[in-house]
């Protein structure tokens, strides 16, 4: 076995602001079992301060690595990179902007003695100041449960449990991933650059052999407000999630089949209403930004099943004006919460829609 059971892998790129708060909440923890574990950070060339952050960091821990790469790759290049540069025996993919709360390295030391290929934890969501919002869900119920992938049956039941594409590996510092397992396949060239490659790598290697074990256990608190991928506008953002996921559900599965249908529908739960609504806006306001054709293209794809949710969101995001959508967001969040809880109810009864916990709106 490796000497080093579990390194955490860090790529990054200009997160020079963020990364401090990550290395903190790993140091103590890390320090506990100086042999057990390492930190890896990989700089994909940051153009900020990244490197005198980290390096402050480096001079005084001898578990934590810092590379630099002499050119961005990219979210999939360079976590790929991390984990070949890697030296433990599991990896834990980790966002240089997220936070790992107490004892979360303990805990995952314990969970890697039973030799499963992945690991999957829980997070909470917070604001930019990590304040915390409230619990992301990932299952229906929380109950721990081991799932074999490369089994057809198991796999259905374990999709159709899932609520957020987070079940389905999306959120990269909810992942430990046996290192030797995934360098067993190649890169997924075809999602290199859709920052799913990691997601697709999982169901590369689904198509034999995976053996998932979920701990329904919080370890990360995860920063909002700080989606690097909104640089190129609200638009884009969600076509990377509806043509990223979808994309893989069609190449994984046959597009009728059940599991590209919860993939679907787990890609649904992500993306609210309001989320379209506020694109549809931005469209209007900024349209050299957004484009509406291809945000009418994207919500005929994410909503096209049958179903009245479905139904539900096309007519809405069809009939509502644009520029009414600013009032109604002020109307909603001065409303009492008693009545947005009802509100909230009632969508969800009629459509079937899960319940984000600890959401507003």
């Amino acid at each position: 076995m490796p000497e080093v059971q579990l390194s955490i892998c860090i790529p990054i790129y200009n997160f020079g602001a963020f990364i401090a708060d990550t290395l903190d909440s790993i140091r103590e923890q890390c320090q506990a079992t100086p042999e057990a574990v390492e930190v890896l950070v990989v700089d994909g060339a940051s153009t900020d301060n990244t490197a005198a952050v980290v390096g402050e960091f480096a001079a005084g821990w001898t578990q934590l690595r810092y590379v630099r790469l002499p050119r961005r790759g990219g979210i999939d290049a360079d976590l790929a990179e991390s984990v070949r540069l890697a030296r433990g025996e599991y990896c834990w993919l980790f966002s240089g902007d997220d936070v790992m709360r107490e004892g979360a390295v303990e805990k995952a030391l314990q969970w890697l003695r039973q030799g499963h290929d992945v690991y999957l934890c829980k997070h909470f969501n917070c604001d930019l100041s990590m304040k915390v919002l409230g619990e992301h869900p990932v299952f229906r119920s929380d109950v721990a449960r081991t799932t074999e992938l490369g089994d057809p049956q198991q796999r259905l039941a374990y999709m159709s449990e899932g609520v957020t594409t987070e079940a389905v590996f999306s959120f990269m510092s909810s992942l430990i991933v046996r290192r030797d397992k995934w360098l067993s396949v190649p890169d997924p060239q075809e999602f290199m650059g859709s920052c799913w490659g990691h997601v697709a790598r999982f169901f590369m290697l689904a198509q034999t052999h995976l053996r998932v074990c979920y701990v329904g256990e919080i370890w990360v608190e995860r920063r909002g407000e700080n989606d690097s991928f909104l640089d190129r506008g609200v638009v884009n953002r969600l076509r990377i999630a509806v043509d990223g996921f979808h994309g893989i559900a069609n190449r994984f599965f046959r597009q009728v089949s059940q599991e590209a249908a919860q993939i679907r529908r787990m890609v649904r739960n992500d993306l609210s209403l309001g989320l379209w609504l506020y694109a549809k806006y931005r469209s209007c306001k900024v349209p050299d930004i957004e484009s509406r054709r291809e945000l009418d293209r994207l919500i005929a794809i994410c909503y096209g099943d049958p179903g009245i949710r479905c139904w539900l969101v096309r007519t809405t995001y069809r009939l509502m004006p644009a520029r009414v959508y600013p009032i109604l967001g002020r109307i909603y969040h001065l409303m009492p919460s008693e009545v947005t809880r009802m509100l909230r109810w009632f969508y969800r009864r009629i459509t079937k829609t899960p319940q984000a916990i600890g959401a507003r709106g």
